[in-house]
């Protein structure tokens, strides 16, 4: 069974559910993996190398090193912004790494509370389910 295959048969099974994704979207993976290890430092650095280069993902194709992270992480957040696009449910994209946190969060506390229509931070519209 494929990613999309799946991803579509969960929703139809949460169809009577009332769900509500709220979506950190970060715009440039890798620049963030690439920041989160100068900020860690070598030690951090060399501990996720080996995590991810055990990934079968990685192995797979080849890949190994921060190249390979980055590679991974690039390919990941493409997948999870396609599923998210995907999502049949009420959806709220807010960034990851936002100019300011306490804002991001108002912004996601007052979607979840509102039963009305919300707008995302890049204009799009997106429903909310009835209560």
């Amino acid at each position: 069974m494929t990613v999309l295959k799946f991803w579509s048969q969960l929703q139809d099974r949460l169809g009577s559910a009332e769900l509500q994704l709220v979506y950190l979207q970060e715009n440039d993976p890798q620049q963030a993996l690439t920041d989160i290890i100068r900020a860690r430092g070598p030690a951090w650095e060399r501990y996720v190398v080996d995590a991810f280069n055990r990934y079968p993902w990685m192995q797979a194709r080849g890949l190994s090193g921060v190249g390979g992270m980055l590679e991974m992480i690039g390919q990941y957040a493409a997948m999870t912004d396609r599923l998210v696009a995907l999502w049949r449910f009420p959806v709220l994209r807010l960034p990851a790494r936002p100019a300011s946190y306490h804002e991001r969060t108002d912004a996601m506390i007052e979607w979840l509370a509102s039963e009305e229509q919300s707008t995302d931070i890049a204009g799009r519209t997106n429903l909310r389910a009835p209560r």
